[in-house]
């Protein structure tokens, strides 16, 4: 019975205990800034990894789509390529002919400017057979002097960075309304946010690092990323690695700094030795949750069970005096008791 107590304990311990399954996971920032160094490569760009960015002075389709010729070409947007803004045109043109990339499997670090006001992101290709560490450390360059910028850093899948470019644009392409539309979100209960069509998340709920100026997190997959679309077959889900300088839809968020951000990017890949497949979790999870079930059970029948037998033996001693006792002859070194002499005729 002991034993069993002491098993269910230890069942009961090991999920507060332990940080996570090796599947996948958050590593702490003191582990992940430990890893941050490497063997760099040189950058394969757009085959390994791609540099894209949304702008405040993007294609504005609704404006084009209806605009004057006699108001010489100009859609009523922002000027282009402003003085807060050095991003290139390839950066944020073109978004539906990105080509597929090679797994990442190699150590890199690389620099990205963002503008103010501006969206600056990697899109990658992680492996889920190697354990990725990425480093992100934000600065401003005011005259001489490098001072720590704050701003705010996503991990996302290619269909939740849409989701969150779709907000972007609509913020920045005279739908003010869709500002307010989307504060109005965030009174929505803790338990229906996931049902949330409208709004946008990162990657497994987690991986957004708001209003720092310098993050390092770990990211080990399960497996391929990709979703079954009901109309279109399987989708593969890139990765993208978000520099955000604007005023989006979370309270907490960075403040635009009307200043160009620097952002110092550091990517290492480990190969993972041993990988345990996504159904073990589930497995691991039933085993614990029955022997949860099944300890009292065990333990009730152990309880039950005590104290009987075919034979018990005697609590209480008997009063009762044995026979053999009451016949048992004096002992030698005892005297004789002494004659007394007949009473008187």
């Amino acid at each position: 019975m002991r034993i069993v107590t002491i098993f269910v304990a230890i069942l009961v311990l090991i999920p507060l205990t332990s940080s996570g399954f090796t599947g996948g996971g958050i590593i702490s920032n003191a582990q992940a800034s430990n890893a941050c160094s490497g063997d760099w490569q040189p950058v394969a760009w757009n085959e390994s990894i791609q540099r894209v960015a949304e702008v405040p002075f993007s294609w504005n389709y609704y404006d084009n789509y209806y605009f004057d010729e006699d108001d010489g070409g100009s859609n009523g947007n922002i000027e282009n390529n402003p003085p807060l803004s050095p991003e290139q045109p390839y950066m944020y043109q073109y978004s539906w002919t990105r080509q597929p990339l090679l797994p990442l499997t190699d150590d890199y670090s690389t620099f990205m400017k963002v503008g103010n006001d501006s969206v600056g992101a990697l899109r990658l290709n992680l492996s889920s057979e190697y354990r990725t560490t990425i480093c992100v450390t934000l600065t401003h360059s005011v005259g001489d002097s490098i001072i720590p910028a704050f701003g705010d850093v996503y991990l996302m899948t290619t269909n939740q960075y849409e989701s969150y470019a779709e907000s972007y644009d609509m913020q920045h392409n005279q739908w003010d309304w869709w500002g307010d539309f989307e504060n109005n979100l965030k009174n929505i209960d803790p338990e229906w946010r996931s049902f949330d069509i409208w709004g946008w998340r990162t990657f497994r709920d987690a991986h957004e690092y708001e209003n720092v100026d310098e993050v390092a997190l770990s990211i080990s997959l399960d497996g391929p990323e990709y979703y079954q679309s009901l109309f279109g077959g399987d989708n593969w889900e890139d990765f993208y690695l978000v520099v955000d300088t604007w005023d989006n839809s979370h309270d907490s968020d960075a403040e635009p700094s009307d200043k160009i951000t620097h952002a110092d990017v550091s990517i290492v890949t480990t190969l993972r030795s041993f990988v345990l497949p996504p159904w073990t979790v589930s497995i691991a999870f039933l085993a614990i949750v029955g022997s949860l079930m099944i300890a009292p059970i065990i333990v009730n029948r152990k309880y039950m069970g005590a104290g009987l037998g075919t034979k018990q033996e005697e609590l209480i001693p008997s009063l009762e005096i044995p026979a053999a006792v009451i016949h048992e002859p004096v002992a030698k070194d005892v005297p004789p008791m002494p004659q007394l002499p007949p009473p008187n005729q």
